[in-house]
């Protein structure tokens, strides 16, 4: 192995030098340009782990999934140093949307943060990015699917036939991804425009996750300012309706197509429509009020995935 020394050992005219001319050595840890190189630090990580008693097995493991975690930032042209908790937050989505299991990204991950520890104690990274609430959920129940596309149909068909404050509170929990128990308890001042976007303001929340979000379905935005715009205020929470008379209709709704459906439902196919789109992680945990990314990943997994441009079509 070549010399191992941080990039303040070499001489400044060195670095100067090799800033310029774009130099790269393997056998340094550092790039010309300043930038820690991750197969070497790899190597180092794992000499180490191996100085510290780690089987060969264990050690297999951890190249395997750090290999996995440096060829994504290669891909993305992230430098180690300057990688962020919203670049793990991606990889984890990117992952999840293929269809990855959930124990191969937890033991990524888990293997990600060991290296990420060591090596904020080696001085190669600024703080470690990653925290075991952001492991994805490893659940042993079936994976929750969302809506799919007819069945969304169906379902928004059926609350244009209710009456009007039924009809709002779900197009709300449609468009911003809200808990039953948050559109149910909403005062008619929670409900604010902002320009011409329509917020909520969410107190009292489960585990404390009081937030204020947008309405971002453009459709459920007008539906839910229209009624507030004419209801009458009182002391009354903005709907009217309890959570359990919003649980009896969609009873009503499952009843009446065959579809499996309960409200909370609805907050996976607003995560998992929003994952479709490529929207970051933490943008949807922020929406739905999570503590934890891991908690967001489980969501996500109800997206579907289209696999059609990568699926062969045989000749008969």
């Amino acid at each position: 192995m070549g010399l191992q020394m941080p990039l303040l050992s070499y001489p400044r005219s060195f670095a100067q030098q090799a800033k310029t001319k774009k130099l790269y050595t393997t056998d340094f840890y550092i790039c010309a340009n300043g930038d820690f190189r991750m197969e070497k630090l790899i190597e180092e990580f794992l000499d180490d782990m191996r100085a510290e008693g780690k089987t060969d097995s264990s050690l297999e493991t951890y190249h395997y999934r750090l290999k996995d975690i440096a060829a994504y930032l290669d891909d993305n042209n992230l430098l180690i140093e300057h990688t962020t908790s919203a670049d793990v937050s991606e990889y984890l989505r990117q992952n999840l949307a293929k269809c990855q299991k959930v124990s191969t990204l937890r033991g990524k991950l888990s293997t990600f943060r060991v290296f990420c520890l060591w090596a904020v104690r080696k001085g190669y990274m600024p703080e470690v990015i990653i925290d075991p609430d952001d492991y994805p959920k490893n659940t042993h129940v079936a994976r929750i699917k969302r809506l799919n596309d007819e069945e969304l149909a169906n379902f928004k068909s059926y609350i244009n036939t209710l009456q009007p404050n039924a009809r709002a509170a779900f197009w709300l929990m449609l468009g911003s991804g809200c808990r039953v128990a948050e559109a149910a308890n909403l005062r008619p001042e929670d409900i604010v425009l902002r320009g011409k976007t329509v917020y909520i303001n969410i107190k009292n929340a489960k585990w404390g996750s009081d937030r204020c979000i947008p309405i971002i379905d453009k459709t459920a935005a007008e539906i839910v300012w229209k009624y507030r715009a004419e209801l009458e205020v009182d002391s009354r929470p903005a709907f009217r309706l309890s959570k359990r008379t919003l649980q009896g209709y969609a009873t009503d709704f499952a009843q009446k197509t065959g579809i499996t459906f309960r409200c909370h439902l609805l907050r996976h196919t607003f995560a998992a429509l929003l994952s479709e789109k490529g929207t970051p992680l933490t943008t949807i945990q922020f929406l739905l009020g999570h503590k934890s990314l891991g908690m967001t990943a489980h969501y996500a997994q109800s997206a579907l995935v289209d696999v059609s441009d990568i699926t062969p079509e045989i000749n008969l």
